[in-house]
């Protein structure tokens, strides 16, 4: 899958650094309900999150979230706006938006945990959009997100198929960082996990047609720099040739993509060099 990037940002983007910054890159996180008490704050955290991309080009109704546009309207008449923050399509922009992506291309990467109480009001920043959300999203201590939450790849894939009527699914980025090293027992933990998760999603019906890692080798990973590494492939940064040498995860996805199956007890000799038979 090649993207190709050729033309302007909007103006407001821009000024807000345009790809310098960060946050130029949406990708979906699952959130889970702490406990059953708060299921309606985690089902509008994620309508928040990216149902404010996904809703208006994949549902019937096209349009922002109804929650969404609820929320912030009433939000900015208490901070004092004249009108609301969110942007409004005007109808015939409903209907032009409104289905018009062959396929969803999903980033994901991890879930977090959210709850709703008092403590949640004035928890983040206002105006902002974690404020609008009006809950609070956390990690628990076993279940950081340098380990990964397959169960949330299952749930979002099975979301978005209930939300959209099973639109097919790109998988465009899935991966996780760490500190190097060529033995990177908890990347391969990571994408046997994710892809077994995406597997019994699409036993269960999701349409996923893709899968794409990330990434083939290490980059440069915004604020991180060069410090977080997602390659299947070591890159030495020190070396005038940025010497590329396969982690034992491209050895491990390598088997997946050869055997066409996933072998979650497969460990490959990293003595033997790789080779693209």
């Amino acid at each position: 899958m090649i993207t190709l990037y050729h033309w302007d940002l909007p103006q407001k983007l821009q000024l807000l650094g345009g790809w310098t910054n960060p946050h130029i890159v949406e990708c979906a996180h699952w959130f889970e309900p702490e406990n059953e008490d708060h299921v309606e704050a985690a089902n509008e955290a994620n309508q928040f999150n990216w149902g404010q991309y996904t809703h208006p080009i994949f549902s019937e109704t096209g349009d922002f979230p109804p929650v969404m546009k609820e929320r912030i309207a009433a939000n900015s008449k208490a901070q004092g706006f004249a009108r609301s923050r969110l942007p409004e399509f005007t109808p015939e922009e409903v209907e032009y938006v409104r289905g018009t992506s062959d396929y969803f291309g999903l980033n994901h990467y991890y879930g977090s945990y959210v709850y709703r109480n008092e403590t949640a009001i004035g928890y983040y920043e206002a105006p902002s959009l974690a404020d609008d959300m009006g809950v609070v999203t956390f990690n628990k201590e076993d279940e950081p997100n340098t380990v990964g939450k397959p169960w949330a790849f299952k749930k979002l894939l099975k979301s978005i198929n209930e939300l959209y009527g099973n639109p097919p699914v790109f998988v465009t980025e899935n991966g996780r960082g760490n500190d190097g090293g060529l033995v990177d027992d908890d990347r391969v933990k990571y994408y046997k996990g994710y892809l077994s998760a995406m597997l019994d999603a699409m036993d269960e019906g999701c349409d996923v047609r893709g899968y794409t890692t990330w990434s083939l080798m290490d980059n440069f990973e915004w604020l991180q720099g060069y410090s977080n590494k997602f390659g299947l492939y070591e890159v030495d940064m020190n070396s005038p040739e940025r010497t590329r040498t396969p982690r034992k995860s491209a050895y491990v996805y390598k088997e997946i993509v050869r055997t066409r199956s996933l072998d979650m007890h497969y460990e490959p000799d990293m003595s033997k060099p790789i080779s693209i038979e």
